[in-house]
């Protein structure tokens, strides 16, 4: 109980100098509509740049899945080479999350900039193929380990159906790393709450009805994993 109450004032400690930096820099900087125009354009460039890297990057991971799947190898190389496909699908479907997320925020900020043309055409084509390379590469389990019974990801139940073909070993991997990152999903969102609460305190504009949503989020997913404790 101790430790979630230092990473809740924790979180709001960061949150609050975070939003006090950000809010100081925008009060004493004053862009004309042309700088402003500018450093929007540099901003959008260089995240396409990061998106196209990005897309390259996954592009190449599966590439390299399917070439070592295919392999012929000996006994004494395959454990080698299990080890090396799991790095390299981990790295895969990392990077196709990154590139989703992204993609969508640039297309969120294409809209509130008004940058319907070119913009939101990239951010939604980039948007598109992450997409498709996630069901690629959520599929690709089938090929990794063609003797095991892996569910597409059309298939209905695909979540309950990819917990049963997974092992011991590989269940405790992944409640493992669930735990991990719900903990600091939760850590995350009370920081952005504090910095909505700080923004919307200096500029002026409220932001009720954001933080009203991540308020909601976190006791919705708080409340699906205690009832399902509670209930098994």
């Amino acid at each position: 109980m101790n430790k979630e109450a230092g990473k809740v004032i924790i979180a709001a400690l960061l949150g609050f100098i975070s939003s006090y930096f950000v809010m100081f820099v925008l009060k004493n900087t004053n862009l004309s509509q042309f700088e402003r125009s500018l450093y929007l354009d540099y901003i959008f460039t260089g995240l396409f740049v990061i998106l196209t890297i990005l897309t390259l990057s996954y592009v190449v991971r599966y590439l390299q899945i399917r070439q070592l799947t295919r392999r012929s190898v000996s006994s004494d190389e395959e454990d080698a080479i299990d080890d090396q496909v799991n790095r390299y699908y981990a790295d895969g479907m990392m990077i196709v999350q990154f590139s989703n997320l992204l993609s969508i925020g640039l297309a969120s900020f294409s809209i509130i900039e008004n940058q319907f043309g070119l913009h939101l055409i990239l951010s939604g084509f980039f948007f598109v193929i992450s997409c498709i390379a996630s069901i690629y590469f959520l599929n690709l389990m089938r090929q990794i380990y063609p003797n095991r019974y892996f569910p597409k990801y059309s298939e209905k139940n695909y979540a309950e159906k990819l917990f049963a073909a997974s092992d011991d070993g590989e269940r405790h991997v992944m409640f493992e790393g669930l735990i991990r990152s719900q903990s600091l999903l939760q850590f995350l969102l009370m920081g952005i709450i504090i910095v909505l609460v700080v923004y919307s305190y200096e500029t002026g504009q409220s932001q009720i009805f954001a933080i009203s949503l991540l308020i909601i989020a976190l006791i919705w997913s708080n409340a699906k994993y205690f009832l399902h404790v509670r209930n098994r």
